[in-house]
C-alpha cells in the first residue's frame, strides 16, 4: 500500500500538526471537515512538499530525496455558516529501489553471487467533496470521496553473465478503488474579549477498499547497449485477482485557545487501529499508532498599515508518538519539531477583493531506533492560498 502521507495543510504542519479544533475564514482544513463552516472566502489552496530522508542502522546508512504534490483544494462559503470543499490529495506513496547481495548454491556445489533487487512505485489518492455547516457555536462536517490508484512491486533475481543462470522478475500490480468518508465535529466557546476555546473531533470507522491484482513472472536477459535487464520470455501472467484492503479506524481530538487576529495554541491526540490492517487477507508489519501534537501561531499586529513583518503569522510546534510500522518486533517511536510562517501577499490594487497567502512549514523528525533502523527526515511544505470574494452585489451612491 505504501507510506501514509500527512493529511494536514501547510498552516497546521507549521504548528506540529495541530488541526482538530482549527479553522479560519481563509484556510481549508481537510483533517476536520466541520471547519469548512468557517470559510468566508472562495479559496484555492495548493500545497507541495519536498525534502530528504536518511536511513541508518549499526552497519549501513543511505540517503534519498523526495518531493510531490501535498494537496489541491477549492473551498467556498455557501452561506455565512455553511462551506464546501472539493479537492484531491495523496493518501499513500510508494517509491523504493533496494539491492541485496546474496550467495546462493545451485546443484549442491555451485556457489553463485546473486543480487536480489526490490523495486516499488505508485500510490493511492483521495478525490473528495466535503461540507461543513454551523449551528451557533457548533459545527458538523463530512468528507466523502473516492480512493483510487495503483502500486507496483517487483523482485528481480540477477546473476553474473558467466554463470549461465537466467535472471528473472516477479512483478505484482495492485489497483485500488473504493469510496471513503470522514466525519468531524467542532464546538466554539466564547470566553470574552475576542478569546475563544475550540474543541474538535474527527475520524472514520474501519473501511473495506476493493482491489484488483495482476501478476507477471518472466525471464530476463542483460542488454549491454542499454545496461538494463529486458524481458526474454513470459513464464506466467494472471489478472483479475480481486480482494480487499482493510483500512483502519482512525479518530482524533483536539483543543485550541485562540484570540482573534492575535494567537492560537492547541493540543491534538490522534490514534489509528493499524493492527486490523489487511491486504488481501494478509497481516502486515503494522500496529496501533498514536500521535500527540502541540503547537500554536502568533501575529504581532494583523491590522498594521506599516511594517510588513507585523502582519506575518509565526508558527511553532512539535509531536511525538508511536508509528504504525512495527519493525522486527520493535516499536517505531516518532518525534518531530516544526516551524512555519504565513506570508501575506500585497494586493495589486487596494480596491481588489483578492487575498493571497503563502504558508511555509519546515519539519525535522525521526522514527525508529538506532538498534534496528532509524529514519531522520527534513521536509519543507509550501502552501499557496488564493482567496477572493465572489458574488458581491454592486453598490451605487
Amino acid at each position: 500500500m505504501g507510506e501514509v502521507s500527512r493529511s494536514e495543510n501547510a498552516v497546521n504542519l507549521g504548528m506540529g500538526g495541530v488541526a482538530q479544533a482549527y479553522g479560519d475564514a481563509q484556510s481549508i482544513n481537510f483533517v476536520n471537515p466541520a471547519s469548512y463552516s468557517r470559510l468566508q472566502l472562495v479559496t484555492f489552496d495548493v500545497g507541495v512538499h519536498g525534502g530528504s530522508r536518511r536511513l541508518s542502522s549499526r552497519d549501513a546508512s543511505s540517503s534519498a530525496g523526495f518531493g510531490t504534490l501535498s494537496y489541491l483544494q477549492l473551498g467556498m462559503p455557501l452561506s455565512p455558516k455553511w462551506g464546501l470543499n472539493i479537492g484531491i490529495r495523496p493518501l499513500t506513496r510508494v517509491s523504493y529501489n533496494v539491492a541485496m547481495p546474496e550467495e546462493r548454491t545451485f546443484f549442491d556445489t555451485l556457489k553463485v553471487n546473486t543480487v536480489n533487487q526490490f523495486e516499488g512505485n505508485g500510490g493511492i489518492y483521495q478525490a473528495y467533496v466535503g461540507s461543513g455547516i454551523g449551528f451557533g457555536g457548533f459545527s458538523v462536517g463530512v468528507n466523502i470521496g473516492y480512493i483510487f490508484g495503483n502500486v507496483t512491486n517487483s523482485t528481480k533475481a540477477l546473476f553474473p553473465a558467466e554463470s549461465n543462470i537466467t535472471p528473472s522478475r516477479d512483478m505484482k500490480r495492485t489497483s485500488y478503488g473504493s469510496f471513503f468518508y470522514t466525519l468531524g465535529l467542532q464546538q466554539n466557546i466564547k470566553l470574552g474579549n475576542d478569546l475563544n476555546l475550540q474543541l474538535g473531533v474527527s475520524g472514520n470507522l474501519e473501511q473495506k477498499l476493493s482491489a484488483k491484482r495482476e501478476r507477471l513472472q518472466e525471464t530476463l536477459f542483460y542488454d549491454q547497449a542499454s545496461d538494463e535487464y529486458d524481458t526474454r520470455d513470459t513464464v506466467k501472467y494472471t489478472s483479475g485477482d480481486r480482494g480487499d484492503l482493510i483500512y483502519p479506524q482512525s479518530i482524533g481530538a483536539g483543543i485550541m485557545l485562540s484570540k482573534t487576529d492575535k494567537f492560537s495554541v492547541g493540543v491534538d491526540y490522534n490514534t489509528s487501529k493499524w493492527s486490523n490492517f489487511r491486504n488481501y487477507g494478509a497481516i502486515d508489519s503494522t500496529q496501533d499508532s498514536w500521535r500527540m501534537s502541540v503547537g500554536g501561531q502568533f501575529v504581532p499586529n494583523a491590522q498594521s498599515f506599516s511594517g510588513y513583518w507585523n502582519k506575518v503569522t509565526y508558527r511553532l510546534g512539535g509531536y511525538f508518538g508511536k508509528d504504525y510500522v512495527r519493525l522486527a518486533g520493535m516499536d517505531m517511536n516518532t518525534l518531530g519539531f516544526s516551524i512555519g510562517a504565513g506570508f501575506p501577499v500585497r494586493r495589486i490594487m487596494p480596491a481588489m477583493n483578492q487575498f493571497t497567502m503563502i504558508n511555509a512549514a519546515f519539519e525535522v523528525g525521526s522514527r525508529g531506533n538506532v538498534d534496528q533502523l532509524r529514519e531522520t527526515y527534513y521536509r519543507l511544505t509550501l502552501g499557496f492560498t488564493l482567496s477572493d470574494r465572489w458574488f458581491l452585489k454592486a453598490k451605487y451612491d
